[in-house]
């Protein structure tokens, strides 16, 4: 479905993580709630080493209430704690920051500034967060992956300090499942130009399909009836089309267009909360990662 992401890119970029890294006392890693897990860079984590890592689940206003407690409760681990977050509440933010006080490492000499770092892949919301914890809109934040370019240093109204990094996706997403590729997609983490949209909306439909409220939800925003409940979620691509007007020479559905509002609604939240993948779908893998 994907083409490569950027190798070379992705590489450079590394190296300019692992150059800052000596400075860093505290990690935040910033995951979407609504794919906490395949939505994580493995590889990442790695190049941390032994460095304290608080992992935010960011935009858990869009995951599944219910389903991002189960979440926390997994990742929950000796390296750090994690927190779900949502970037719209302000009450939030100091919670936030307590939780980085709370986790200052000993050794830090009073004088000197908390030095953080921010990382994650594309498109999790890493730099809307920093432009929380600095009290004002300190870094560009957008829907296009990789809007962050190079390192970023910058002071936060606590005094301390922070490095902003490019988003990071492993140089190759070979032996991702289809599902965790699927969802990369979904939630913005990956170029437009490397994958199909009709392909991910026609996944993504079927699990809005796959739940009472989710799909509640779904046909209210589409203003879809009884009719338009189908088994094949690309009928039901058709159906939204039509809906909307997306029309084109002949009366035809624009599928192709339609994917396009269907992505861009379900990022927004228009669509309602959703988790992209659940605990149990590891099938009690996850206590070896």
């Amino acid at each position: 479905m994907t083409k490569n992401c950027y190798p070379g890119k992705m590489l450079k970029e590394e190296r300019r993580l692992k150059e800052n890294l000596k400075f860093i006392d505290l990690v935040l890693e910033v995951v979407d709630a609504r794919l906490p897990l395949a939505g994580r860079n493995e590889r990442l984590q790695k190049m941390l080493g032994g460095k304290k890592i608080i992992t935010i689940l960011n935009k858990s206003d869009l995951a599944d209430k219910e389903i991002t407690g189960r979440w926390l409760s997994v990742l929950a681990g000796d390296k750090g704690p994690v927190l779900a977050f949502d970037a719209k509440k302000m009450g939030g933010v100091k919670k936030l920051e307590n939780l980085l006080l709370a986790n200052r490492p000993q050794s830090i000499k009073y004088r000197r500034p908390l030095r953080l770092i921010v990382v994650g892949i594309p498109n999790t919301g890493k730099s809307t967060i920093i432009n929380r914890l600095a009290g004002k809109f300190a870094l560009r934040t957008g829907e296009k992956p990789g809007i962050t370019r190079g390192p970023q240093w910058l002071r936060l109204r606590s005094g301390w300090e922070m490095l902003d990094t490019p988003g990071l996706l492993p140089p190759s997403l070979k032996g991702k499942s289809a599902a965790s590729v699927f969802g990369l997609a979904a939630i913005g983490s990956l170029d437009i130009d490397s994958y199909d949209e009709e392909e991910v909306v026609l996944w993504l439909l079927e699990r809005y399909l796959s739940g009472e409220k989710t799909r509640r939800s779904l046909f209210d925003c589409y203003s879809l009836g009884s009719e338009d409940i189908l088994d094949v979620s690309g009928d039901l691509l058709y159906a939204i089309g039509a809906r909307r007007g997306c029309l084109i020479k002949g009366g035809q559905v624009d599928k192709k267009k339609t994917a396009r509002i269907v992505l861009r609604d379900f990022r927004k939240g228009t669509l309602g909360r959703i988790s992209l993948e659940k605990p149990e779908d590891y099938n009690g893998t996850l206590s070896e990662r």
